[in-house]
C-alpha cells in the first residue's frame, strides 16, 4: 500500500511540473509575441518620426528659400536714384516704408503739425487749439514785433527766431513782424465793416465775393491758421532805412531765398512779387492781393515747396498724386514723406507708419483729408 501511495503522489508531482512547464512555455512564447510586437510598434514610430522630420525640414527650406528670394527681389527693386548735385525730389509712391513701426499721433499734434491749409476752400477747423498760441515777444526778445499781443504757434516761433538769427549772421536786421494771430472776432469785425460798404448796392454770393476781394471770410484767413505772419521793416530813428519799401530792399530777398531752409515759405506769390523771380500761383491760392506772409509749414514740407516751385495748395494736390516721396540734397536722403487718409474726425487720434531708419519724424493734417508724415533722416 505503501509504493502504490508513493506511485500516485509521483505521478501527482510530474503532472504539475508538467503543468508548470506547459505554463512556463506559454509565458515565454508570450513574452516572445509580446516584445517582437513592440520592436515592431517601436520601429514604426521611429520609421513616422523620421517621415515626419522630413517633411518638416522640407517645408523649412522652401519657406526659407520664398524668403531670400522675396529679399532678392527687394534688393533688387532699389528707389530710384537721385540726382548727384542740388535738391532732388524721387515718387516712391510704388514703394513701401522700409522696416515700418507704427507711432501713435494725437489729434492736438496733427492740428499744430504746420500743413493745416487755410484759403478760400478750406476753413478753420472747429477744433482750432487757440490755447496753444503764445506771444512771440514773450518767447524770443531778439524777434522786433509791432505789439505784445503778436501770437503764433511754438513752431513757428521757433523757425522765424532760427531765420531771423540766420539773416543777422547774413547781415540782414531790422525785421519786424506787424501781425501773427488774427482771432475769429478781429476776422468777422475786419470783413463786417468791408461788407457795409458794398451792401447797400449788392447782396448774396456777389456781396461775399466782393468783399473777399479784400477781407477773407472769417474762418478762412491765413491770419487765422496761428503759422502765419507778415512781416516789414524797422529801425527806430533810421528814417533812410525806412523810407524804402520792404519788398524792394535786399533783407526781403534774402528772405525769400532762404528762409525755407528754416520751414518758412512765402504764403501768397503773385506775378513779380515780391520780387522778379516769383512766379504766379493765385490761380491756385485764391489771392491775387500783394500780401507780404509767411507762412510756417516744416522743414521737409518746405524744402519740396522750394525745390518744385509750389505754393501749399500745389503741395498738397503733388502728394495726393505721389504720397509717397524721398527728398535728397547732394545724393543724400533727407527727408521722407507720406501723405495718407485722415485728419478730418474731430476728437479722433490716429496711427501712422514711420520707418525705423528716421531719425525723427512729425505729423500734420492738411485740412483735405490728408495726414502728412514728414521722415527726417
Amino acid at each position: 500500500m505503501a509504493k502504490k501511495s508513493n506511485s500516485n503522489a509521483y505521478g501527482k508531482l510530474v503532472r504539475v511540473l508538467i503543468v508548470l512547464f506547459v505554463l512556463l512555455a506559454i509565458c515565454a512564447a508570450g513574452y516572445i509575441m509580446l516584445d517582437q510586437s513592440i520592436k515592431t510598434q517601436e520601429d514604426e514610430n521611429i520609421r513616422l518620426a523620421a517621415e515626419e522630420n522630413a517633411r518638416l525640414e522640407e517645408q523649412y527650406q522652401q519657406a526659407k528659400a520664398e524668403e531670400e528670394a522675396e529679399m532678392a527681389q527687394g534688393e533688387s527693386e532699389q528707389w530710384p536714384q537721385p540726382k548727384a548735385s542740388g535738391w532732388d525730389v524721387v515718387d516712391l509712391t510704388s514703394f513701401p516704408i522700409l522696416n515700418p513701426f507704427s507711432a501713435p499721433v494725437s489729434r492736438q499734434e496733427m492740428l499744430l503739425g504746420g500743413m493745416m491749409l487755410l484759403n478760400h476752400w478750406h476753413a478753420q477747423p472747429q477744433d482750432f487749439p487757440e490755447s496753444e498760441l503764445v506771444g512771440v515777444h514773450s518767447v524770443d526778445k531778439a524777434i522786433q514785433v509791432s505789439s505784445s499781443r503778436v501770437q503764433l504757434f511754438p513752431a513757428a516761433i521757433t523757425a522765424l527766431s532760427e531765420t531771423i538769427q540766420a539773416a543777422k549772421d547774413a547781415g540782414f536786421e531790422g525785421y519786424i513782424i506787424d501781425e501773427g494771430f488774427r482771432t475769429n472776432e478781429t476776422q468777422t469785425a475786419n470783413y463786417q465793416k468791408e461788407e457795409a460798404k458794398y451792401a447797400e448796392k449788392l447782396n448774396g454770393e456777389a456781396l461775399k465775393e466782393k468783399v473777399r476781394q479784400t477781407v477773407n471770410y472769417p474762418g478762412t484767413s491765413e491770419y487765422q491758421s496761428g503759422f502765419s505772419f507778415r512781416i516789414d521793416r524797422y529801425k527806430k530813428g533810421d528814417t533812410e532805412f525806412m523810407s524804402q519799401k520792404f519788398q524792394n530792399m535786399d533783407m526781403s530777398d534774402w528772405l525769400l531765398a532762404h528762409s525755407w531752409e528754416y520751414g518758412i515759405v512765402f504764403r501768397f506769390p503773385v506775378q513779380g512779387y515780391p520780387n522778379s523771380t516769383v512766379s504766379d500761383k493765385s490761380y491756385k491760392t485764391g489771392e491775387s492781393k500783394k500780401l507780404s506772409i509767411y507762412r510756417y509749414v516744416g522743414k521737409g514740407n518746405a524744402a519740396v515747396m522750394h525745390a518744385l516751385d509750389f505754393c501749399m495748395e500745389e503741395y498738397i494736390e503733388y502728394l495726393m498724386a505721389h504720397p509717397h516721396i524721398a527728398v535728397y540734397e547732394n545724393g543724400e536722403l533727407k527727408y521722407e514723406i507720406v501723405r495718407t487718409p485722415g485728419g478730418d474726425a474731430i476728437g479722433m487720434d490716429a496711427n501712422v507708419q514711420i520707418s525705423g531708419s528716421a531719425k525723427d519724424y512729425s505729423v500734420s493734417m492738411d485740412n483735405c483729408g490728408g495726414l502728412i508724415t514728414v521722415m527726417s533722416y
